[in-house]
């Protein structure tokens, strides 16, 4: 009797032994469940945070090359309309900015992760930052444009007003090369010589307008390159290169000869 009660209690021992290997398999199969399903989540976030690194690289790369290029002292040597066209042409490449930042935003709100995480991030910081540094960027870059556009429209209406100087001074030189002196009657010669000084005067008169015209273009091409500098979002060495007056190029066209040339040759 004993014998099979000792059976007996094996019998049941192992029964239970039993349920605990099956309780313990259960267990560790949602253990590997558990595992796996967080394995994936874990990768999925790797691969949306590797897709966020990369369109976070792609904006900074596109924002420093503007920041690069406004900044360089060579842009700031080029005259008011190239400068002008410059900016505007930086304009348009700024507009890949808004589906850059569109392509950041989304993969941020792709990240399988609490939002207090995602929030503290390092790279979401830096997406946050460069998308405030873009937009700033556009604006400050649209803020030169208008400068510069005002400028040009003035420089223009100068050179014009140059131009309409440099015509007169050409009749009035015609003038003078075109009337034959007159030898046989001494009051004509003093008429035509005092006709002739009259019109050396007028044209010394449109050289010191035309000159005092060359200073108000070199005065507004410093004054529109220093305010564009101004509003430069990043500082480089050699920036102050932009302050240097206009090269003769810059400027209209030489002027024409001396009135005393034309005297001298009346005189000849």
């Amino acid at each position: 009797m004993r014998e099979r009660e000792g059976q007996l209690a094996d019998v049941l021992q192992t029964e239970g032994w039993s349920q605990q290997v099956k309780h313990l398999s259960r267990r560790t199969e949602e253990l590997q469940q558990t595992a796996k399903t967080r394995l994936q989540s874990l990768q999925d976030a790797a691969k949306d945070m590797l897709r966020l690194e990369a369109e976070v690289k792609s904006l900074h790369a596109a924002v420093d090359q503007i920041q690069v290029t406004l900044a360089s002292p060579d842009l700031n040597k080029l005259s008011l309309r190239e400068q002008l066209t410059q900016r505007q042409r930086l304009l348009v490449e700024m507009e890949g900015f808004k589906q850059q930042v569109a392509a950041v935003q989304q993969c941020q709100s792709a990240l399988r992760l609490p939002e207090e995480v995602v929030a503290s991030l390092p790279i979401c910081r830096t997406a946050q930052s460069l998308q405030q540094e873009a937009s700033q960027l556009q604006h400050t870059t649209i803020q030169q444009c208008n400068i510069l556009q005002e400028a040009v429209v003035q420089y223009e209406q100068y050179e014009q007003e140059v131009k309409n100087l440099q015509r007169l001074i050409e009749e009035a030189h015609r003038i003078i090369q075109d009337r034959p002196v007159s030898t046989s009657n001494i009051q004509e010669l003093q008429a035509q010589i005092h006709h002739h000084e009259e019109l050396a005067q007028k044209i010394r008169g449109y050289q010191e307008q035309i000159a005092s015209l060359h200073s108000k273009c070199k005065m507004l091409t410093v004054k529109a390159k220093h305010a564009t500098m101004l509003l430069t979002v990043s500082e480089v060495e050699g920036l102050s290169d932009g302050m240097e007056e206009l090269s003769d190029e810059e400027l209209p066209s030489a002027l024409p000869a001396h009135p005393s040339v034309v005297m001298l040759r009346l005189q000849d």
